[in-house]
């Protein structure tokens, strides 16, 4: 019987995860995205018996099955992947065999176009990992709105190979609108879920001050996405793809066609795992 999948982006915030059963058949549209998983969900490092919670998930998920094979990604440092491996060892009773994937000069026809290709974060080089692998010869803006926000260009080459070309990172949309607050004595304090009818502002003004850093806030993510797409598609047809735990409110701002997925990261460790 083969072994079952589990992929796991540890970000800086959350740590996010997907189970992948065994032998189960990928059937995508051509052109978009797959999402290869059916259980999977997300968890803040801080909350409180959240690990056990994830321990007791994954160990229902197995049940007499065999042992997964783990796949991971983390930006988050050693203190929190020490918390994973004992989270394995509770869910499992011993740890499983796990990749730690790091980024890489090359990842198939995918050239890592970084000055030090090891230096590149590794949830973007997996992120385009994952796009490139299911969209090939297409030019992407991958978008992922997170703490931070990422915008990561992968370009056809005359060769049929494809390059990262490198990208953009700017604050994300919850460290914009909470640097604001932190740092001026009158503006009040937004969540991203504030920002939910700001986008309505985006051909007019905000007349009131909620609305006005909501507003602003998502003028600069999207502007930065808006001008990078209008640049990479002076060149040629270009996609944009959005994820992160803030691509809905983004989204919403947003006046270029993109496509969004739940999680790119764990994706590209799906298209590594399965290669």
């Amino acid at each position: 019987m083969s072994a079952p999948l589990l992929l796991v982006d540890i970000g800086n915030t959350r740590l996010k995860w997907a189970w992948c059963e065994a032998g189960r058949t990928l059937v995508a549209e051509p052109g978009h995205l797959p999402t290869p998983w059916r259980h999977g969900g997300a968890l803040a490092h801080t909350e409180d018996g959240a690990m056990d919670a994830l321990a007791g998930a994954l160990r229902d998920l197995r049940g007499k099955g065999p042992m997964p094979t783990v796949w991971i990604t983390n930006v988050a440092g050693p203190m929190i992947a020490a918390q994973v491996d004992a989270m394995l060892v509770a869910a499992f009773g011993e740890c499983p065999a796990v990749q730690w994937v790091r980024s890489a000069a090359s990842d198939g026809d995918l050239v890592n176009g970084y000055r030090e290709p090891t230096q590149l974060g590794v949830d973007r080089w997996v992120s385009s990992v994952g796009a490139h692998r299911w969209l090939p010869g297409e030019t992407l803006l991958i978008v992922t709105a997170g703490t931070a926000t990422t915008l990561d260009i992968v370009t056809a080459q005359p060769d049929g190979r494809a390059c990262f070309e490198g990208g953009l990172i700017l604050p994300g949309l919850a460290l914009m609108l909470g640097t604001l607050a932190r740092n001026t004595a009158q503006l009040p304090a937004l969540d991203v879920e504030d920002t939910g009818t700001a986008a309505a502002t985006r051909l007019s003004w905000a007349d009131n001050t909620h609305d006005a850093i909501a507003a602003g806030c998502l003028a600069a993510q999207a502007g930065a996405v808006e001008r990078t797409w209008r640049t990479l598609s002076a060149r040629s047809h270009t996609r944009c793809l959005l994820s992160g735990g803030a691509r809905y409110a983004l989204a919403g701002a947003l006046a270029v066609p993109f496509e969004m997925h739940d999680n790119l990261v764990l994706l590209g460790l799906h298209a590594m795992a399965t290669a």
